[in-house]
């Protein structure tokens, strides 16, 4: 993977390096009438290198990188563009050598092709440039059997010599960054991924311990409640409210049956181990299922439920884990609400989607608040404790159940209060089948 890695970044830097050799190349070509003008008047060059030759060589050399550079351009992030440079540079200066052949300048301009050869950290490359380095001296002498005034023979084998050991030592030394550009990589990535793997074995431990905390701390209050009225009751204090204290007892069990419930749910949605059964269902009808079951809570406060549609709204899931979504909305809008207030439910329908969204008249939401309801056992409002968010798990469970219906449920402060929506897929969508219509289900 790490060596895939070194590849694909080295791939994404082709171009770069193509433009960084060319540029190279252009200082070279753009410097040689300067050069060796000061040089000619020094008398520092050979009677065969004349301005004439260096002229005609900057002409074709400045065309042929025109045209390189839009050949970069347009596929400079190919692999294959670094040989067509590479062997592109290799002809200019075979021009030098070819025009000026006897001038013993030029003989060592070959050297630079497996320098710049280099910048692509190919060592392929620097091997191919290297037998291109020998084949075009070897070219080169045929071509010009007169002898140069290098050495003859004897000059021409160091020669070969030299692009053989340059090419080398440049292949070698390739490789050898290459390694240390993957081990370097590799190094990074490793100790990025134990820093992360620390950073989440930390959260992790911190998460269980506020958990740990906050579920002994839900399971105390209830726990004291339920004995400081069963002792009342067994030591025969005031006998005439001993159904009011049993009722209260029941109440108390329910809620921490209803937290134990809560805990099961989740863990079992975090941990994978939750399979849907989907099928098609009228949304409109499990929502009224739901309204009804919490109708003595509705009572206790007076509100009145407000409702956009009385006609089936069918969607495609699993309709039991859907009326968990249901059933921790409408309880959380119950509790958010004020007394005597409105509920107000609606459905938006499109060819492919359902939204249901339900808006309490109530308090607003702090924004800082609205990302982190989801978390469990967070209350936005601390000072309202269990009045705002019942267990602390139920938005959790809720937000859990749509991931794995490739949904989320969303949040958003309105003027009269707080609304929650999510979309779920249309029932009557093409996608699903009159079978599954009809009631079939798999998981």
């Amino acid at each position: 993977m790490n060596n895939k890695l070194i590849t694909y970044l080295l791939e994404n830097n082709l171009e770069h390096n193509n433009y960084r050799v060319l540029q190279t190349i252009f200082i070279l070509v753009v410097l040689i009438i300067p050069v060796t003008s000061f040089m000619k008047l020094r008398n520092w060059t050979s009677e065969a290198l004349t301005f004439q030759k260096i002229l005609l060589v900057t002409i074709l050399c400045m065309l042929l990188l025109i045209l390189l550079f839009f050949v970069v351009r347009k596929f400079g992030k190919l692999d294959w563009s670094k040989w067509l440079v590479i062997t592109a540079i290799f002809g200019m200066l075979v021009s030098f050598r070819s025009i000026a052949y006897n001038s013993v300048e030029t003989h060592a301009l070959f050297y630079l092709v497996i320098v710049l050869s280099v910048f692509y950290f190919d060592f392929k490359l620097v091997l191919y440039t290297t037998a291109l380095c020998i084949a075009g001296d070897y070219i080169l002498v045929m071509y010009f059997p007169s002898p140069s005034p290098d050495g003859g023979a004897v000059g021409q084998g160091i020669r070969y010599l030299n692009y053989l050991w340059s090419g080398l030592a440049a292949a070698i030394g390739t490789s050898a960054a290459r390694q240390l550009l993957e081990l370097s990589t590799q190094l990074k990535m490793s100790n990025e991924m134990l820093q992360r793997d620390i950073e989440k074995e930390q959260q992790l431990e911190r998460i269980l311990k506020e958990f740990i905390a906050t579920v002994s701390h839900e399971l105390k209050s209830p726990l004291s409640i339920v004995r400081g009225y069963a002792e009342a009751v067994r030591d025969g204090f005031n006998p005439h409210k001993h159904q009011q204290y049993l009722d209260v007892i029941l109440d108390e069990t329910d809620n921490m049956e209803k937290l134990i419930t809560n805990m099961l749910n989740l863990s079992e949605l975090e941990n994978g181990s939750v399979h849907l059964h989907w099928k098609i269902f009228d949304l409109n009808r499990l929502t009224e299922k739901v309204l009804n079951r919490l109708e003595a809570k509705l009572a206790e406060k007076n509100l009145e439920i407000e409702k956009s549609a009385v006609m089936p709204i069918m969607v495609h899931g699993d309709e039991a884990k859907i009326e968990i979504c249901l059933l921790n909305l409408i309880s959380n809008a119950i509790q958010q609400s004020f007394a005597g207030g409105k509920i107000y439910i609606n459905y938006n329908c499109t060819n492919e989607k359902v939204e249901f969204s339900i808006e309490n008249e109530g308090l607003p939401i702090q924004e800082d608040d609205l990302d982190s309801i989801w978390q469990p056992f967070y209350r936005a409002e601390k000072s309202r404790s269990k009045e705002y968010g019942g267990t602390g798990l139920g938005l959790t469970i809720t937000q859990q159940i749509l991931e794995l219906h490739h949904t989320t449920c969303q949040v958003e402060n309105t003027n009269r209060g707080v609304r929650f929506f999510f979309t779920i897929q249309n029932g009557l969508s093409p996608d699903n089948s009159v079978t599954e219509y009809l009631g079939s289900s798999s998981s």
